[in-house]
């Protein structure tokens, strides 16, 4: 993920590096779902609003097709 937000192309200046980083935390902590903490974000799991040993996500159900 660093290397597709960070590095996809030339960063000019130190201005648009720090819009880029503060970009790259926002998705890593706060948007995207994390293996290690059971598929939850980390703001959340610092927040106590999950556990990282319990996932949040709904699990899709499987129905028989017959």
């Amino acid at each position: 993920m660093k290397y597709g937000r960070l590095f996809i192309d030339e960063i000019d200046d130190a201005v648009m590096l720090a819009e880029r980083a503060e970009d790259y935390r926002i998705e890593y902590n706060e948007t995207r779902p994390h293996e290690a903490i059971a598929w939850n974000r980390p703001k959340e799991v610092h927040l106590g609003l999950a556990d990282p040993a319990i996932p949040t996500f709904e699990a899709k159900k499987i129905l028989p097709t017959t």
